[in-house]
């Protein structure tokens, strides 16, 4: 049993999923509503991205099997693309009123990790703005990095090259040591070389901002998606929830759960004249002969009890009175002679006119019979009732599950309201029910 348990407890999940569906659909409207309204009321960004190959800044040439990435510090470099210099040189170029603070406000900024890739962004309320920014910063980002390339290449060139210049001069005056002047002077003139080779570029476009599409906040798509995932995940929860706070009777498992005894028969007529059907008459026979050997022949009344305001427990009472009606009959026809001496009877009594008269009657009764209303009777009430019946030792016979029975034009039955049966009457007419079942 304990490996049919999981598979049990997820039926049970997906049974209260089905039965509470309006639950998650309204779920899901509300929080579509809800993505509706702030699409339509939250601000819409732009974000356009421009990305550029950084170049090594240096005045000393590295060792090609050191990777250039190595010798960037991106935090530096992040900072530098946001340096005041830089934002308010793309300001200048941008005109129209665009100011340096307006520039780094909206600038973001990010250097790939392990890669001279760097991703400069820029957001506006309208994709122009975003993409001429973002260009226009990654240009004068590259620009300075140039000159700043070419400053520490010049400063490193020029005592170099002053020095370069004396060893030429000393060479043309010297008469001795020149192979020692000469050997200064080729390795001056190499390091001369090596770094005007060093690049001053400071880098390259590799995509313009211009040259992809920009991106949208909030996406509509994105944003819808997720409040219907968490409308569905909310209707879902909310639904396991309110079935474990307010569980409602629908099947043999809930009225099991509340202590109802088996279920007897559940019924799917909503009026009284699709009893008639093919499904509730059998269930009703079927319910009658499981209540036959438990009931006292001597006083065969059958007590219908409704669970809650609503439940039918009238309808259930005439229905089984006329399935045992039509049992009985059959087979006394089939026998020559009656199988019990007296008619049954079933008296019910609704749940509108209280408990009280429920278990002032029930010990007088052949058995008891509970009726619950499909989708309404909540586990708890057949709790309370079979709590209550047991305080008279009395412990019903099983559960009627049938749909709230409403003809066409009646109004709602209401207690000792327009006609219908108060308390003593009731118990007047289950003694008299008694007592008919003795004499018939």
């Amino acid at each position: 049993m304990s490996d049919l348990h999981p598979t049990v407890e997820v039926g049970r999940f997906v049974t209260v999923l089905l039965r509470r569906w309006r639950t998650i659909v309204v779920c899901l409207v509300v929080a579509m509503i809800a993505a509706a309204a702030y699409l339509a009321l939250a601000p819409t960004s732009v974000t356009a991205t421009a990305q550029v190959n950084i170049e090594v800044i240096t005045d000393q040439p590295f060792s090609g099997q050191r990777q250039p990435s190595a010798l960037i510090d991106a935090a530096t470099e992040r900072e530098l693309a946001r340096s005041t210099e830089v934002v308010e040189r793309a300001a200048e170029a941008l005109g129209g009123g665009i100011t340096a603070r307006q520039v780094r406000r909206g600038l973001s900024v990010e250097v790939l990790a392990g890669a001279t890739v760097m991703r400069i962004g820029y957001t506006a309320d309208n994709a122009t703005t975003a993409v001429k920014v973002a260009d226009e910063v990654a240009s004068q980002y590259l620009r300075y990095r140039g000159e700043l390339a070419t400053e520490r290449q010049q400063a490193a060139l020029a005592p170099l090259i002053e020095r370069r210049d004396a060893l030429q001069a000393q060479l043309q005056q010297a008469a001795t040591g020149r192979t020692a002047l000469l050997n200064e002077l080729s390795q001056l003139v190499s390091q001369i070389s090596g770094i005007t080779t060093l690049g001053t570029s400071g880098g390259t476009f590799l995509v313009h901002a211009s040259d992809v599409a920009p991106t949208v906040s909030p996406r509509s798509t994105t944003v819808l998606a997720a409040a219907g995932l968490l409308g569905l995940l909310g209707g879902a929860v909310l639904a396991v929830v309110a079935d474990a706070v307010r569980r409602r009777v629908h099947d043999a498992t809930d009225v099991v759960a509340g202590g109802g005894g088996p279920l007897l028969a559940s019924l799917r007529a909503r009026q009284p004249a699709e009893l008639a059907s093919e499904h509730d008459a059998d269930a009703l026979l079927t319910a009658w002969h499981r209540l036959r050997p438990q009931i006292d022949v001597d006083v065969p009344v059958m007590l219908v009890v409704g669970a809650s305001d609503g439940a039918p427990a009238a309808e259930v009472a005439q229905a089984l009175e006329q399935a045992a009606g039509a049992v009985e009959a059959m087979e006394a026809m089939e026998s020559g002679s009656p199988t019990m001496t007296r008619r049954p009877r079933a008296v019910p009594v609704p749940a509108e006119e209280g408990h009280a008269v429920a278990l002032r009657l029930a010990p007088r009764a052949g058995l008891v019979v509970i009726a619950a209303e499909k989708g309404r009777t909540t586990v708890r009430e057949i709790d309370a009732l079979v709590d209550h019946l047991a305080a008279v030792s009395v412990r019903p016979a099983g559960t009627v599950v049938a749909h709230r029975f409403r003809e066409a034009g009646t109004a709602p039955h209401r207690r000792g309201v327009g006609g219908g049966p108060t308390p003593l009457a009731l118990e007047a007419g289950a003694a008299e029910a008694t007592g008919r079942g003795g004499r018939q």
